[in-house]
């Protein structure tokens, strides 16, 4: 292919970010088809530095892009696709290390990102040096009614908690969260609810309006995960999404009720020298 180019994507318009968005996610594994209002919100939930994101045009047009965020010296990829038209044309390899390159520049030292465990991208991204770290479980308009009740319907509901509490809690137990799962990252959505079980071993977050929308779970003992998923349930209804949860007793409790991840994926890491 020629005219091949690589650019930032620091003076790109938000309406511009959206159509590239939609245009370049068509296609993909469950609809990711954003307003303009859902990009504002992503870029400033994840904190992208779009002067440091990258999108590589042909015969100026935007083939593909990656957004880069920073927190600290960790980078994370916020989002990366390569149009459909455009795919399987040795595009995204050099997409990847221009990213890389730029996460470089602004000190990075580690880079992460998250891809579904049937995505063709994980060759490209073993390929540039990400390793995985361990698989991580999405929960996507789960419904109770599909599966038996919890098994202890008397469990102990969680109180509400401040956030600084909360997070001061789940700091202690070492629970070790997901680039969206991190604090920063939890703590710049509004309305949210933080409640908490007595002993402080396990708890939850809720954002929106209504505050039913879970964001964050965490035990670290079976009656706790059980106090969470009732809670969780309580509040969102018959159904529910999770993202990004490892392997743990929150996990257990769900499988053990019948209800399985509708999404695996990988988190992956590059370590940058």
């Amino acid at each position: 292919m020629r005219n091949i180019r690589v650019t930032t994507l620091e003076h790109i318009s938000l309406e511009e970010l959206t159509n590239i968005w939609n245009r370049c996610w068509r296609g993909y594994y469950y609809d990711m088809t954003y307003t303009p209002e859902n990009i504002r919100t992503w870029l400033h939930l994840s904190q992208v530095f779009l002067q440091h994101s990258v999108a590589i045009m042909v015969e100026d047009q935007v083939a593909g892009f990656a957004l880069l965020s920073v927190d600290g010296s960790d980078g994370w990829v916020a989002g990366t696709c390569i149009a459909p038209s455009y795919r399987r044309k040795g595009l995204f390899t050099p997409l990847m290390h221009s990213l890389l390159n730029s996460a470089t520049c602004v000190g990075v030292k580690r880079v992460y990102l998250e891809v579904l465990i049937q995505n063709h991208a994980l060759k490209v991204y073993q390929s540039v040096g990400f390793m995985r770290l361990r698989q991580l479980n999405i929960y996507r308009n789960q419904c109770r009614t599909h599966y038996p009740p919890i098994r202890k319907p008397a469990v102990r509901p969680l109180e509400r908690v401040t956030d600084e509490e909360y997070f001061e809690n789940r700091r202690g137990v070492l629970f070790n969260p997901a680039w969206q799962r991190r604090e920063g990252y939890l703590k710049r959505h509004v309305h949210s609810l933080a409640v908490m079980n007595s002993t402080g071993t396990a708890g939850a977050l809720f954002a929106g309006v209504k505050n039913t929308i879970c964001l964050d779970a965490w035990s670290v003992t079976e009656t706790g995960a059980e106090e969470v998923i009732s809670s969780v349930f309580r509040r969102t209804g018959t159904s529910f999404t999770l993202i990004n949860q490892p392997k743990d007793w929150i996990v257990a409790c769900l499988r053990a009720e019948g209800i399985i991840p509708s999404a695996k994926q990988f988190e992956m890491c590059l370590e940058l020298t």
